[in-house]
């Protein structure tokens, strides 16, 4: 019966009848496989999810990226390859060369699809694992793909071996390049990133003039999308991370430890000498024991080489300021929180109209930035409690009115 179906619908004197009656015929047995491809993909996800399989690595990503609806389909076009002997359709030869056509056609398009839904299973199981960009990478062989598929389909179609489309191709380069320049910019700047290991993703980064400022969640081919500490999602072209400037906190998240640069300005009109009443007081801070003991020998031996020592103004003595200073370093050298492997120091910055900044330089032991903020509220919660105690002043501005 369907031999003489198909003898009686290729008997049919207009070309264009019969073509159209073809192509139904193909898009019907396409529609069937893509079903059975379907059918086939259900009862291999409940075998698996009988077998409490479906939630694991590989698994679940096949399953995410539909691989396997992809492969059955594959699969189930090839067999449309030998439909010219199975319905006897070699007495017809060109209506038999335009159905196999078509249907190499699909089989190349589902093949990329195929190949397509393959690499993103690889870029997703690997990309937080290895150093470069890889989801980046992986769209960049997916364009080649398609750009090789497209190239074999028109081959197909205009029945011309692929080497003349190819040839045909650098007439149209420059309008190539010109369609395709924001996607070849992005994967030479992604290669750029991937080379000298510029950006990964889960990076803190800051983009001055972008709005961006926190966590690189995705490498793509021409962008890099990062979720702001807002959660905003901004989307940055990769090309900007190649010729812009841009800063990357990673190697202060591997270092172990962040910097506190902060500065309390101190009212110079309470800078002043320690009394020697004010001294022996302070000996009984333990952080300032030693640090007065050796300091006021070290200005004792000083001050016995100096004429007229008897006019205090030719002497030197401890400052209230000075005295504050060490205090502070010591409290930071003693604090638990505070790494020694770094810099550790608290320093006078230049004088300005409001006041005497004194910066305390250090890195916390710990980068979580709640952890973080709380080492640095502790700090300084102490420090401007205990000014009172070398009669110093925090600097405040008093308004006329």
């Amino acid at each position: 019966m369907l031999k003489e179906f198909f003898t009686n619908v290729l008997s049919i004197e207009s070309v264009l009848t019969k073509y159209v009656l073809g192509v139904a015929i193909f898009i019907l047995a396409v529609i069937a496989i893509k079903y059975i491809a379907k059918t086939l993909q259900w009862a291999t996800e409940k075998f698996l999810n009988k077998r409490q399989i479906i939630g694991r690595g590989w698994v679940s990503l096949i399953i995410k990226h539909k691989v396997l609806n992809h492969f059955f389909f594959a699969i189930g076009l090839c067999f449309l390859v030998g439909i010219n002997d199975f319905f006897l359709m070699s007495e017809f030869p060109k209506f038999t060369s335009f159905i196999l056509r078509l249907i190499n056609i699909v089989i190349i398009a589902e093949f990329t699809l195929l190949i397509a839904a393959c690499l993103s299973v690889f870029g997703d199981k690997y990309s937080r694992s290895v150093k470069m960009p890889l989801k980046g990478i992986v769209q960049a062989i997916q364009v080649v793909c398609w750009l090789v598929a497209i190239i074999l389909m028109v081959s197909i179609i205009v029945n011309k071996e692929p080497v003349y489309l190819l040839g045909g191709l650098t007439a149209l380069s420059a309008i190539l390049l010109l369609i395709f320049k924001d996607s070849i910019l992005g994967l030479v700047s992604g290669f750029q990133l991937s080379l000298n290991d510029l950006v990964r993703v889960g990076d803190w980064i800051v983009i001055p003039g972008q709005g961006a400022d926190g966590e690189v969640v995705d490498i793509l081919l021409s962008t890099v999308r990062v979720k702001n500490w807002d959660n905003t999602i901004v989307n940055v072209p990769a090309y900007d991370l190649v010729s812009h400037s841009f800063t990357n906190w990673r190697a202060m998240s591997e270092s172990g430890a962040r910097r506190i640069k902060r500065a309390v300005n101190i009212d110079i009109h309470s800078i002043r000498f320690l009394t020697p009443e004010e001294i022996e007081k302070l000996k009984s801070i333990s952080l300032l024991k030693d640090y007065l003991a050796k300091k006021e020998k070290e200005l004792a031996d000083y001050n016995k080489k100096v004429e007229h020592r008897e006019n205090i103004y030719n002497t030197r003595r401890l400052t209230n300021i000075g005295t504050f200073r060490a205090y502070c370093q010591e409290y930071l050298r003693h604090n638990k929180n505070i790494t020694q492997k770094f810099t550790c120091m608290v320093r006078q910055l230049e004088p300005t109209s409001e006041g005497l900044p004194l910066e305390v330089y250090a890195f916390s032991n710990d980068t979580n930035w709640v952890s973080y903020e709380g080492i640095q509220a502790d700090i300084f919660d102490h420090l401007l409690s205990i000014i009172p105690v070398f009669d110093l002043k925090v600097y405040e501005r008093y308004s006329n009115n």
